[in-house]
Protein backbone atom coordinates (compact mmCIF):
# COMPACT_ATOMS: atom_id res chain seq x y z
CA UNK A 1 0.00 0.00 0.00
CA UNK A 2 0.96 3.30 -0.97
CA UNK A 3 2.23 5.74 2.45
CA UNK A 4 0.67 9.28 0.86
CA UNK A 5 3.67 10.57 3.91
CA UNK A 6 6.49 8.90 2.70
CA UNK A 7 8.65 10.91 0.53
CA UNK A 8 11.40 10.08 -2.32
CA UNK A 9 13.87 11.33 -0.06
CA UNK A 10 14.01 11.58 3.74
CA UNK A 11 14.03 14.81 4.71
CA UNK A 12 16.04 15.87 8.03
CA UNK A 13 14.51 19.31 9.79
CA UNK A 14 17.48 21.32 9.90
CA UNK A 15 17.71 25.08 10.64
CA UNK A 16 20.86 25.57 8.42
CA UNK A 17 21.50 29.27 7.22
CA UNK A 18 20.80 29.02 4.09
CA UNK A 19 21.67 31.98 0.76
CA UNK A 20 19.96 31.72 -1.99
CA UNK A 21 20.26 34.51 -5.26
CA UNK A 22 17.73 34.69 -7.56
CA UNK A 23 17.73 34.79 -10.73
CA UNK A 24 15.38 37.82 -12.41
CA UNK A 25 17.51 40.15 -14.00
CA UNK A 26 19.22 41.22 -11.11
CA UNK A 27 21.08 39.32 -8.04
CA UNK A 28 19.19 39.54 -4.78
CA UNK A 29 20.50 37.72 -1.44
CA UNK A 30 18.32 35.98 0.99
CA UNK A 31 19.57 34.90 3.85
CA UNK A 32 16.78 32.59 5.81
CA UNK A 33 16.49 29.38 7.61
CA UNK A 34 15.41 26.12 6.50
CA UNK A 35 12.46 24.21 7.88
CA UNK A 36 13.66 21.01 6.61
CA UNK A 37 16.42 19.73 4.00
CA UNK A 38 16.24 16.38 1.47
CA UNK A 39 18.44 14.96 -1.43
CA UNK A 40 15.57 16.49 -3.05
CA UNK A 41 15.89 19.95 -2.27
CA UNK A 42 15.30 21.98 0.33
CA UNK A 43 11.73 23.71 2.29
CA UNK A 44 12.50 27.36 3.32
CA UNK A 45 9.95 29.86 4.93
CA UNK A 46 10.68 33.41 3.58
CA UNK A 47 9.75 36.73 4.50
CA UNK A 48 8.63 37.41 1.06
CA UNK A 49 7.10 35.30 -2.28
CA UNK A 50 9.68 34.18 -5.05
CA UNK A 51 7.59 33.02 -8.39
CA UNK A 52 7.40 29.33 -8.99
CA UNK A 53 9.63 27.95 -11.47
CA UNK A 54 12.55 30.87 -10.48
CA UNK A 55 16.28 29.89 -10.64
CA UNK A 56 18.33 30.22 -7.63
CA UNK A 57 21.67 29.72 -6.58
CA UNK A 58 21.76 28.22 -3.09
CA UNK A 59 24.39 27.95 -0.09
CA UNK A 60 24.07 25.92 3.01
CA UNK A 61 26.07 26.70 6.15
CA UNK A 62 26.24 23.56 8.03
CA UNK A 63 27.15 24.56 12.17
CA UNK A 64 30.06 21.66 11.93
CA UNK A 65 31.31 21.94 8.31
CA UNK A 66 33.53 24.71 7.21
CA UNK A 67 33.06 24.39 3.56
CA UNK A 68 29.30 25.65 2.70
CA UNK A 69 27.28 22.95 0.32
CA UNK A 70 26.41 25.13 -2.64
CA UNK A 71 24.38 23.95 -5.75
CA UNK A 72 21.46 25.46 -8.08
CA UNK A 73 17.78 24.63 -8.00
CA UNK A 74 14.44 25.81 -8.94
CA UNK A 75 11.00 27.04 -7.18
CA UNK A 76 8.45 25.01 -7.19
CA UNK A 77 5.91 25.84 -4.24
CA UNK A 78 5.34 29.05 -3.04
CA UNK A 79 2.53 29.37 -0.77
CA UNK A 80 1.66 32.10 2.24
CA UNK A 81 1.96 30.64 5.47
CA UNK A 82 0.31 33.96 7.05
CA UNK A 83 1.05 37.35 7.36
CA UNK A 84 4.78 37.38 7.43
CA UNK A 85 5.93 34.25 5.89
CA UNK A 86 6.26 32.17 2.94
CA UNK A 87 6.53 28.28 2.79
CA UNK A 88 9.45 28.33 -0.56
CA UNK A 89 10.15 24.76 -1.47
CA UNK A 90 12.85 24.50 -3.91
CA UNK A 91 14.37 21.35 -6.03
CA UNK A 92 17.45 20.55 -6.43
CA UNK A 93 18.94 20.98 -9.79
CA UNK A 94 20.60 17.01 -10.09
CA UNK A 95 23.65 16.98 -8.17
CA UNK A 96 27.22 15.24 -8.76
CA UNK A 97 28.23 12.73 -6.87
CA UNK A 98 30.36 13.63 -4.63
CA UNK A 99 27.60 16.88 -3.58
CA UNK A 100 25.11 14.00 -3.37
CA UNK A 101 27.07 11.93 -1.00
CA UNK A 102 28.24 14.78 1.00
CA UNK A 103 24.55 15.96 1.48
CA UNK A 104 23.22 12.47 2.07
CA UNK A 105 25.98 12.18 5.05
CA UNK A 106 24.96 15.20 6.51
CA UNK A 107 20.90 14.83 6.54
CA UNK A 108 21.83 11.22 7.76
CA UNK A 109 24.06 12.74 10.48
CA UNK A 110 20.65 15.20 11.26
CA UNK A 111 18.10 12.79 11.08
CA UNK A 112 20.43 9.84 13.76
CA UNK A 113 20.53 13.51 16.49
CA UNK A 114 16.91 13.45 15.94
CA UNK A 115 16.20 9.64 16.73
CA UNK A 116 18.51 9.51 19.70
CA UNK A 117 16.81 13.47 20.78
CA UNK A 118 13.64 11.28 20.36
CA UNK A 119 14.83 8.29 22.87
Amino acid sequence: MFDANKRKYPRANYPCQLTVWVDQGHNETILANTSNIGLGGVSVFLNHQIQTGTKVDIQLSFTNTTTPFRCRGAVVRCVKENDKFYNIGIQFEPLSELKTAFLEGKINEIIDAEKKGKS
